[in-house]
C-alpha cells in the first residue's frame, strides 16, 4: 500500500462508515479539542489512522475509526492553519468529519452500540459533553492533569511536552513505525514546530522528548525542508486574517473556563483594538454569549521573537473582571510582568490592556488563574 494512501485510504474508509453506522457495533471516535488548532487536528487524524491500523490488524471489522475536527464544518475556514497544513499534505479536505456531522449523544445512547472516544490535546469536557464521559477509553493530552477531573480505568498518556503530536508521534514510533512516510512525518512535525515556536529557546516550550521526536521524524520520513522555512509558512497561514471578519477572528482560538471565554489572537490586542468596530464586536460577543468578562490574549510571533500582551474587558464596576486582573498582576507562579498599557472606558464597559513582560507564559497557563479565581468569586457569593 503506497503511503500517501494510508491516511487518505483510512479517511475514506472513516466517512464510509459514518454513513453507514448501523453496520457498525463499535464506534470508536478520535476527538479533539475544541479549539481544533493545528496540533488538536493532527492528533485526531494520526492517532485514528493508528487505532484503525490496529483494529484491522486484530481483524475487527465490525469497529468504525473515525477522527472528529470538535467545530462545526462551518467554521474550519477560520482555522486558516489546519486548512493549509492538510492542503499542503494533500489530504482531501470532504474526508474530513466535524462535530456536527455525527450525534455522538446519539451513539452513546444507541443499545446496539458501544461508543469509544478517545481524547487528543484536552482532558476537561465542556459543559455540554459531560455526559459523554463514561464512553471515554483513552486520554493523550500534554497539559497537567486537572485535579478536577478523575478518569479511574480510563488509559492516560499525559506528559508535559512542547505539543501534543509530540505524544502521538512517539506513540507511532514504538508500535507502527513501519506506516511512517514523508507525509505522516511532515503532518506531525508542524504542530510540534508551532507549539514550541521552532524550538525556539527564548519560548522555552520544547522539551527533551519534543526535541527527540522531532528529529526522527525528519531522519525516519526523509523531511529535508528547513524547519525555519516551515514554520514561518504555517505562521504566515495561521496569521493570515485577511479573509476573517473581526467576529470569525473572537472565534477562531476560543477557550471558555467557568464560563469565561479567553479568547487568542495571532496579532496584539492592541493592534486588533485599531481596526474598524473592534470594541463593537467584543461587546457584541460578550452580549451574544450572556457574559459580562471577556479575557483577551494577543501574540505575535516570529521565528526570532514573541511579544504578548492582555486585556480584560467587562462591564463597567465588574467585581469579577477585578478580581481576575488582581490574581494576573500579582502572579508568582508563573509571574507575567504586567504592565498596563491603557485603561478604556465606554458608557457600558470598561477594558485594560497590558503588556506581557513574560513572554514564556501562554493561555495554558493564564487558563488555570482565570478558573481558580472564578470559583472563588462565585464561592464568595453564595
Amino acid at each position: 500500500m503506497q503511503s500517501q494512501g494510508a491516511m487518505e485510504s483510512f479517511l475514506n474508509a472513516s466517512k464510509t462508515a459514518l454513513s453507514q453506522l448501523s453496520l457498525y457495533r463499535t464506534i470508536r471516535v478520535v476527538l479533539g479539542n475544541q479549539t481544533c488548532d493545528l496540533d488538536s487536528a493532527v492528533c485526531a487524524l494520526i492517532q485514528g489512522l493508528l487505532e484503525y491500523v490496529d483494529a484491522k490488524k486484530h481483524g475487527q471489522s465490525n469497529h468504525a475509526v473515525i477522527p472528529v475536527m470538535n467545530i462545526p464544518e462551518k467554521e474550519f475556514r477560520i482555522k486558516t492553519e489546519v486548512v493549509y497544513s492538510l492542503r499542503t499534505h494533500n489530504i482531501p479536505l470532504n474526508l474530513i468529519t466535524f462535530r456536527d456531522q455525527i450525534n455522538l449523544q446519539n451513539v452513546q445512547n444507541d443499545a446496539d452500540k458501544k461508543l469509544e472516544l478517545i481524547l487528543v490535546d484536552h482532558h476537561t469536557l465542556a459543559n455540554e459533553d459531560v455526559a459523554l464521559k463514561s464512553s471515554v477509553i483513552a486520554i493523550i493530552d500534554h497539559r497537567p492533569l486537572d485535579p478536577a477531573w478523575s478518569w479511574p480505568n480510563v488509559s492516560l498518556n499525559i506528559e508535559t511536552v512542547g505539543s501534543c503530536a509530540t505524544l502521538v508521534a512517539h506513540n507511532l514510533l514504538q508500535k507502527n513505525a513501519d506506516i511512517l512516510d514523508a507525509q505522516l512525518a511532515s503532518l506531525l512535525r508542524g504542530p510540534i514546530l508551532i507549539d514550541t515556536y521552532n524550538m525556539s529557546i527564548e519560548a522555552g516550550r520544547a522539551t527533551a522528548t519534543d526535541i527527540d521526536v522531532l528529529n526522527t521524524l525528519e531522519q525516519l520520513g526523509g523531511l529535508t525542508s528547513n524547519r525555519t522555512e516551515t514554520f514561518n509558512k504555517i505562521i504566515n497561514a495561521k496569521t493570515n486574517i485577511s479573509e476573517l471578519s473581526l467576529e470569525e477572528l473572537m472565534i477562531k482560538d476560543l477557550k471558555v473556563t467557568n464560563g469565561i471565554p479567553l479568547v487568542g489572537f495571532s496579532l496584539l490586542v492592541e493592534n486588533f483594538l485599531m481596526r474598524e468596530n473592534a470594541k463593537e464586536t467584543i461587546e457584541k460577543f460578550g452580549n451574544d454569549r450572556n457574559c459580562d468578562v471577556i479575557i483577551l490574549i494577543g501574540q505575535n510571533v516570529s521565528s526570532e521573537h514573541v511579544s504578548r500582551d492582555i486585556a480584560v474587558f467587562s462591564t463597567l464596576s465588574n467585581q469579577l473582571a477585578n478580581e481576575i486582573i488582581q490574581a494576573l498582576i500579582s502572579s508568582t507562579q508563573p509571574c507575567l510582568n504586567l504592565e498596563l498599557v491603557k485603561e478604556i472606558q465606554e458608557e457600558k464597559y470598561k477594558l485594560c490592556l497590558y503588556r506581557q513582560g513574560n513572554v514564556k507564559v501562554t493561555r495554558k497557563q493564564l487558563l488555570p488563574i482565570v478558573q481558580k479565581t472564578a470559583l472563588l468569586h462565585k464561592s464568595e457569593k453564595i
